[in-house]
C-alpha cells in the first residue's frame, strides 16, 4: 500500500494540480489561457492542508486509504514510512539520501577540495571501464609506423618549402 507520513513541508507532484494563465489581447479581445502542472505545496504545519487531524498521509500509485494524497516521484528523507512496503520503497533510496550540512568533510576540507576527489575518482573509473576495453592493445605494426614517420617528414617539409616561399613573397603594399 506504500503510505508516508510528512514531517516537513513538501512540493510534491499531486496528479490535477494545475496553474492557469489568462490573458486578453487588448485589441482583438480575444481571452488565452494556458495550464500548466505544477507540485503542490503541502506543509503538515497548515492545518488546511492536512488531510488527517494534524497530520498528512500521502501514498504512492493510489493505493493509499481514503483521503490519502496521491504523489508522483521519489520518497524524500523527511517522510515517515507508515507501512512494510514503504519502509521497502524508502530503504532502496536511503543511499542516495544526503544532509547538505552533514555531508561535509569533518576535517575542514573545502567543498571543492571534495569535488575535485569526486570528480578525480570518476575519471579513474572512466580510464578503467569501457572505453580503455573499446581500443584495441595489439598497437600498430612497425611497417605502418614507418610509413606514417616517412609522410610526416614529407608533410614538415612541404610546410617548409611554403613558409620559405611565403617569406620571399612581396607584400603588394603601395606607399
Amino acid at each position: 500500500m506504500a503510505r508516508w507520513r510528512l514531517t516537513a513541508p513538501h512540493y510534491l507532484n499531486v496528479p490535477g494540480t494545475e496553474w492557469e494563465h489568462k490573458e486578453t489581447d487588448q485589441s482583438t479581445g480575444k481571452q488565452a489561457r494556458k495550464v500548466f502542472l505544477v507540485p503542490a505545496l503541502l506543509n503538515p504545519d497548515t492545518a488546511s492542508d492536512c488531510n488527517y487531524p494534524g497530520e498528512i498521509i500521502v501514498c504512492y500509485d493510489g493505493k493509499g486509504q481514503g483521503r490519502d494524497i496521491v504523489f508522483e516521484g521519489d520518497p524524500t528523507p523527511d517522510m515517515e514510512p507508515l507501512d512494510e512496503e514503504a519502509e521497502a520503497i524508502s530503504a532502496t533510496f536511503r543511499p542516495q539520501w544526503q544532509h547538505p550540512i552533514e555531508s561535509l568533510a569533518p576535517n575542514g576540507e573545502s567543498y571543492s577540495s571534495d569535488l575535485l576527489r569526486m570528480l578525480e575518482a570518476q575519471l579513474l573509473k572512466a580510464g578503467k571501464g569501457e572505453a580503455a576495453q573499446a581500443v584495441p592493445n595489439s598497437g600498430v605494426s612497425r611497417e605502418e609506423f614507418d610509413t606514417l614517420q616517412g609522410q610526416l617528414a614529407a608533410l614538415m617539409a612541404q610546410n617548409a618549402e611554403l613558409i620559405a616561399q611565403l617569406g620571399k613573397a612581396p607584400t603588394g603594399r603601395r606607399a
